[in-house]
Formats: structure tokens, C-alpha cells, sequence
């Protein structure tokens, strides 16, 4: 008997850790202002070499970058604010002037349409 509950006891945990693992990953979707291929490289290669960042994508068309990361090691706000530093707004985070100034005419905003 003790080593059926010591059995039960052991596969409860093990459950309960894995459960917790999974939940330390998160997925978001960021509006973004991106522009063309080279904001494109710019964001994706900024957010693949973050730490605690596991997959950046960002879709050229609808201008969203999908971000998979690790909860216990960078949060949505930190994300964000990497993305504004580059020169590009991040949903409600908007990148600074001087961000974007130092962008290419083609990555600022409107510059495609130039």
C-alpha cells in the first residue's frame, strides 16, 4: 500500500512540474510600424538574439510580429520597449524621434510611400 501512494504521490508531481514548464512560454502579437525587408531583418534579428526570446517573426503584410519567449525571463512591456529603441511602435509604445530618425528613410514611417 505504501508503495502504491508513494506511486501516486510521484506521478502527481511529475505532473504538476510539467504543467509549470509549459506555462513559463508565451506567444504575443505586436502591432508594429515596419515598413519593408530591411525593418523586417532589423526587428527579427534585435528579438531572435534576445535573451529569453525563443522565435520573432514579423509578417510584412498586416506589419505584426509574433514573439514566442520565456516568461521567467523577459516580460511583454521589456519586449516592447526593444522594439520602440529600434525606432518602431510596439502597439501603445511608441518609438522615440530620435529612434527613428536614425532609421533608413525607406524603415521610417510613411517611407515606403516616398
Amino acid at each position: 500500500m505504501k508503495n502504491l501512494l508513494f506511486l501516486f504521490l510521484f506521478i502527481l508531481i511529475g505532473t504538476v512540474g510539467f504543467s509549470q514548464k509549459a506555462e513559463k512560454s508565451k506567444t504575443i502579437i505586436i502591432q508594429t510600424s515596419a515598413e519593408c525587408g530591411d525593418c523586417k531583418e532589423r526587428i527579427e534579428g534585435k528579438l531572435n538574439y534576445t535573451k529569453g526570446i525563443k522565435f520573432a517573426e514579423l509578417n510584412l503584410e498586416n506589419k505584426k510580429v509574433t514573439v514566442k519567449f520565456s516568461t521567467s525571463k523577459i516580460t511583454v512591456t521589456e519586449i516592447k520597449q526593444i522594439i520602440a529603441a529600434i525606432g518602431y511602435d510596439a502597439d501603445e509604445v511608441k518609438a522615440t524621434k530620435e529612434a527613428v530618425e536614425k532609421l533608413p528613410l525607406c524603415c521610417q514611417p510613411g517611407g515606403m510611400k516616398q
